[in-house]
């Protein structure tokens, strides 16, 4: 088994340049718990309490990290925990959020990500797996259909919902699930072998989309095409729904998003 680091965030909004990091959890593969505190915003907006709970007090209650700290404690614990081995960490909706919080927060705390930290998204595999999941792919839906708790859940605490994605975990290690996990796994956005992994490791990416058959198989692909555009999103988006026939504004809107990210997160010096 690799090393999984299975994790969640909760955040003071959503925007994945400026959401700032306000609890995390990860846990290893046996449901030990790696770290779970509380983070002081880095740019000191305290919002999105009504979702998560959060605010000043639980904040100062919980001895709170700043973000330098909580970046300085991840590296301590895993190498402690890993040394220099491969990490897997594995979040649902992992390349639509969590992720790129994650590095961004690093990055604006100047503290340079290891480039053997990979990243696993459940979120589509889940639906790829469980199709027929009702009534939608939320972690509240999937955890309720697959594993039927007997018990409320906390959702949206960080440590509720990171518990949750480890039973999911379990279950499909238990169905030898994980050669599955492949396909939706790709290195962080400072790395630039990003631009050498296939689509699925694109956010909203479906097959359907038949980008394929314009000889787009891998990331790069995508990505020459846009720098030949001088990386004018407009030009980007008409190709996208034009040529490649995604209809959807959100998905063409997403994959620019993601594109545009790459080149942003490239840019952002660091320290080690």
């Amino acid at each position: 088994m690799k090393n999984y680091v299975l994790y969640d965030l909760e955040t003071n909004g959503l925007d994945l340049l400026t959401s700032a990091i306000m609890q995390i959890t990860m846990l290893d593969s046996t449901c030990k718990i790696l770290l779970n505190n509380y983070v002081y915003p880095y740019n000191n907006v305290i919002e999105g309490t009504d979702i998560h709970g959060i605010d000043e007090d639980t904040l100062q209650a919980n001895n709170a990290l700043t973000i330098t700290e909580m970046c300085t404690s991840i590296k301590k614990v895993l190498r402690k925990q890993y040394e220099r081995e491969d990490i897997y960490w594995i979040a649902y909706n992992n390349f639509g959020f969590d992720q790129l919080i994650l590095e961004n927060n690093f990055s604006h705390a100047q503290i340079k990500m290891p480039s053997n930290w990979y990243f696993i998204d459940f979120f589509p595999l889940i639906r790829e797996l469980y199709p027929k999941i009702q009534p939608n792919f939320k972690l509240k839906s999937v955890y309720e259909y697959l594993l039927k708790p007997e018990h409320d859940i906390q959702y949206h605490s960080s440590l509720e919902d990171t518990k949750c994605l480890y039973d999911i975990f379990h279950k499909l290690m238990i169905e030898n699930k994980e050669e599955t996990f492949k396909k939706y796994t790709r290195c962080s956005f400072q790395d630039q072998a990003i631009l050498t992994y296939p689509l699925t490791a694109l956010q909203g990416y479906y097959p359907k989309m038949c980008l394929e058959k314009l000889n787009i198989h891998k990331i790069d692909d995508l990505h020459s095409i846009y720098q030949s555009m001088n990386f004018d999103e407009q030009t980007m988006y008409n190709f996208l729904n034009i040529q490649c026939n995604i209809y959807v504004p959100f998905l063409a809107k997403n994959i620019i998003r993601q594109l545009n990210m790459i080149n942003q997160m490239g840019m952002i010096p660091v320290n080690c």
